[in-house]
């Protein structure tokens, strides 16, 4: 490969831990870590011409359809996350983002990797990607995850499944007028028994399946794996499934 050929194409963005993002033990909560990535790949998604507004007049925007996220440790109000990303690989129809998170010292803190569509906006459909999108591929920097990343992710038939109703709100719908996926990130976590126990996601693999929008009545339900992590699913009251995620939790110290 040539120099000139080598595109490190990547970006880097520092978010400061508010207190509004903490829980009771005073370190950000996991759903707004996860907002600090998307929000790093909209940043970076715009300085490279393939953002939202460069997609609307096309009729096009971006969706997240998978998403893994692993976690060593979890920074505490007012401290530093450094988050840097890179498009990784384009196919027909995804496009993949890698992340690393890391304390301003470089300290490591987790990695993820996600998996984007675009959809037409007045069909709801997926469209072919723009060949921008696997021009800016980074070519120089590993994948994060070795391996596979993602398997196949299926909610058991379960008795002793727990499960919540939540109403969609007008503040939980986002700018592609469907609900945000980090919250659906929030209802499952709820369900969880570790929620509230001073235990954290370790790891999460997540698939997003349908929309939800205002005034539709979802639910939330988790239940154990054989493996031991917990399996989540979030569907439509008439059981559309909207979203399929598993997760494995760590305890803080």
């Amino acid at each position: 490969m040539t120099a000139e050929a080598r595109r490190d194409t990547h970006d880097v963005q520092t978010y400061r831990v508010r207190s509004y993002e903490c829980g009771p033990d005073g370190r950000v909560l996991f759903s707004h870590l996860c907002n600090y990535l998307q929000e790093t790949a909209s940043v970076h998604a715009q300085k490279l011409g393939f953002s939202k507004k460069n997609f609307e007049p096309m009729g096009l925007t971006w969706v997240l359809t998978r998403m893994r996220v692993r976690l060593d440790a979890y920074p505490a109000w007012g401290e530093d996350v450094v988050v840097l990303t890179y498009p990784r690989s384009m196919r027909k129809l995804t496009a993949y983002r890698d992340f690393v998170l890391s304390r301003p010292d470089g300290a490591p803190m987790g990695v993820a990797t996600s998996e984007w569509m675009v959809m037409d906006i007045n069909s709801r459909r997926a469209g072919r990607l723009p060949e921008l999108v696997g021009a800016c591929a980074n070519n120089v920097r590993p994948p994060v995850w070795e391996g596979e990343a993602f398997g196949r992710l299926e909610f058991p038939e379960a008795e002793d499944a727990i499960a919540l109703k939540f109403a969609v709100q007008h503040s939980h719908i986002d700018l592609n007028r469907h609900v945000n996926n980090v919250r659906y990130l929030e209802w499952m976590m709820e369900c969880a028994p570790e929620a509230g126990s001073g235990s954290r996601v370790a790891d999460m693999e997540v698939v997003f399946r349908g929309e939800a929008r205002h005034g539709d009545v979802v639910v939330a339900r988790c239940a154990p794996s054989r493996d031991g992590a917990r399996m989540h699913q979030v569907a439509t009251e008439d059981g559309r499934e909207l979203i399929t995620a598993r997760t494995r939790w760590m305890r803080l110290d």
